[in-house]
């Protein structure tokens, strides 16, 4: 059963077409992930399945429910996202922060009840933010800073979440730990994740699925393993690629001229 589902997806911003007739099935239970160049539409594909921008023309749904069609508070049970710049409120709690994420459920007047609170109990132990529950957002280091933000979505308890470059600015093991800490609830909760992701070697490391997009259209949706070697990944990033097999994974180089 497809989870999420673009059909002839276009969004325009004036006169500039910023995704144009895209198609998609995401599976449950999967990792896809949109790559390409700057420019190509990716932040754009992501905020429209979130609801954060409404379609020019055709369609975005999750379980089969019109996106536009659900109130705000509807679509927060459905879907979360991890924005590529989120904003982190001055003077709040890490917990504070991470129980943000069960507004949706308690409503903004209503005190949060046991479940909520067991819930942020819970996503604060998984992504072993627990020791830092008490301390202001601000003293937290980049790496503890962007685990907070995807506390904040998993405490949403959706089983579908966008994340726009989750891994931007965070050094190399930091970047492994948020990726891997995804993989997990993927193949144990059944978390479906449409992403997208700059670095190809990550992203097709991680990724069941790629979709290479270019100038707002889809050019090719396939395998990881096959998207990375692929003639028409050269051609959208306009360069030479070279990619090797390390310990089993893809690595992709890019080949000076």
């Amino acid at each position: 059963m497809s989870t999420i589902e673009l059909l002839d997806l276009s969004v325009r911003a004036g006169s500039t077409t910023l995704i144009s007739d895209v198609s998609l099935n995401v599976e449950a239970g999967t990792w896809c992930t949109v790559i390409g160049p700057n420019g190509a539409g990716k932040t754009t594909l992501v905020e429209a399945v979130a609801g954060l921008r409404r379609p020019s023309e055709g369609s975005v749904s999750i379980s089969g429910e019109p996106v536009g069609s659900m109130s705000e508070r509807e679509r927060a049970k459905r879907v979360a996202l991890v924005p590529q710049h989120p904003t982190v409120p001055a003077g709040m709690s890490v917990r504070d922060y991470v129980a943000l994420g069960r507004t949706a459920y308690h409503g903004l007047l209503r005190a949060p009840s046991a479940l909520d609170r067991k819930t942020v109990d819970t996503v604060l132990a998984r992504l072993t933010l627990d020791e830092f529950s008490h301390r202001d957002v601000f003293t937290l280091s980049g790496g503890e800073r962007q685990r907070m933000v995807l506390a904040r979505a998993l405490a949403q308890s959706t089983m579908v979440m966008v994340l726009d470059e989750p891994i931007t600015g965070l050094d190399l093991r930091h970047q492994m730990t948020i990726l891997e800490l995804l993989q997990k609830e993927v193949h144990e909760c059944g978390l479906t994740v449409l992403a997208t992701l700059h670095d190809l070697t990550l992203a097709g490391q991680f990724a069941d699925r790629l979709v290479l997009l270019d100038h707002g259209r889809v050019v090719l949706d396939g395998p990881s393993g096959e998207v990375v070697r692929s003639e028409e990944l050269e051609a959208c990033y306009g360069m030479r690629l070279r990619v090797i097999d390390v310990d089993g994974a893809d690595v992709v180089i890019p080949v000076r001229h």
